[in-house]
Order: C-alpha cells, then structure tokens, then sequence
C-alpha cells in the first residue's frame, strides 16, 4: 500500500478548510451589506459554527452520555441571567450586545439540547458537522424576529408574530389568564421571559426534527464508517 506523503495530504486539508471559511466569509459580507455591526457579526459566526460544538464536548466532560436534562439545566441558568439583568452595562449598546449573547446562547442550549437521544442514531457522529445547520437556524429566527419596528412606549406584539411554532401558546395563556396588561406592558420582563421560553421551545423542536431526519437518511446501523 502507498502511504499518502505530507504534500498530497495539504490539497485534501485544504479543500476541507475551504468552503467553511468560504461559507463564514460569505456571511460576514451579507450581515455586513444588511447593515448588522461588526460585534453582531462576529456573535452570530461564533454561536453558529464554533460555539455549539464546544459546549457540546463540554458538557460530555462532565457526564458522558450527555443526560437530556443538562442542556435545558443550563438553559434555565441562562433564563435567570436574561430576567434578573444581573449582567448589565450602563452602556445602552453593550446591554444590546448581552442580550443578543444571552439569547444565542439559549438558542444553543436548544440545539444541542436533544442532540444525546439521537447521537447513538445518526452515522455522522462530528459535532462540528452537524450543528451549524440547526444553529444557523436558530440565529437566524432571532435576528429576523427583532428587526421589526421598535414598539417604544407602546405595548409589545403578540408571540405568534415572531414565534409562529411556539408563539400561539403563549398568547393563549396570556388571554386564557387575563393577563394581557402584565405581559404585553413596554419593556415587560415577563413578556422578555416568556418570548426567551418560546424561543428556546421553537428551536428545540426545529432541532429535534432535524436530528430525526439525519437519522433516517444517516442511521448509525448501516455499518458504513463514522464520520
């Protein structure tokens, strides 16, 4: 058998590095002509490709397999964190910034979140394969669902309007409750609370669907090699 020499290997590395960075440069340019500043950017890069995966092998650094209870553990942590503002700034724009980290890193919580009862299903066992998909998703729905109108001194929206999965049972609940004036009231940390649980509910059942599609067509018992 010929062994592959350090120079054939080169091109083969490189065409795995390429259409990555490809891809994350390609992000940057769109995020960037839509307007987006460059610390959103950034965020967004990270908590799509580099920050799921690494939280993913940490957590099995402290149980392996991962229990299903962790991820959503460290997802109410975060909850706490987002509703009591114990991390805050004076500055306006730094506060934004946290906001944002905070719930990026809900939504990763969500993605990784039912990932350990169908990793033993999925052939692809690569983590850094198979986030980024579903993270991208979760993302993206929050960038989308907070570039509408500002709703200054004004009640906020109903769910639904930016939780089409998940958004409906909460405004239920608020009419079923008469409670309405609380949660809908400008700046309300219910309201904050409760979009922050949808959201995180709406991307797991995103993820959880993704994960049951890769293994259908990727299931772990076709003795074909792990990726």
């Amino acid at each position: 058998m010929v062994q592959e020499t350090t120079t054939e290997k080169i091109p083969a590395i490189a065409k795995k590095i390429f259409f990555p960075v490809l891809g994350i440069a390609l992000i940057a340019i769109v995020m960037r002509f839509l307007g987006f500043y460059p610390e959103l950017v950034v965020l967004f890069i990270l908590f799509v490709f580099i920050i799921p995966p690494l939280l993913y092998l940490a957590q099995k650094k402290i149980a392996d397999p991962v229990p299903l209870w962790l991820s959503p553990l460290f997802m109410v942590i975060t909850l706490g964190f987002l509703y009591t503002g114990i991390i805050s700034s004076d500055n306006a724009y730094e506060n934004d910034l946290i906001l944002v980290t905070l719930i990026f890193l809900i939504s990763t919580f969500a993605v990784i979140g039912p990932y350990p009862f169908f990793e033993k299903k999925i052939r692809i066992q690569n983590p850094w394969k198979l986030f980024p998909f579903a993270a991208f998703i979760g993302t993206a729905l929050f960038l989308i669902a907070t570039m509408g109108e500002i709703y200054a001194s004004r009640s906020w929206p109903a769910f639904s309007s930016s939780l089409p999965l998940t958004g409906w049972i909460l405004d239920g609940l608020a009419n079923l409750l008469q409670v309405q004036g609380t949660v809908y009231a400008f700046y309300s940390h219910v309201y904050r609370t409760l979009w922050a649980c949808g959201f995180y509910l709406e991307i797991f059942i995103i993820a959880v669907v993704y994960y049951a599609v890769l293994a259908r067509i990727y299931p772990a018992n076709t003795g074909k090699g792990h990726t």
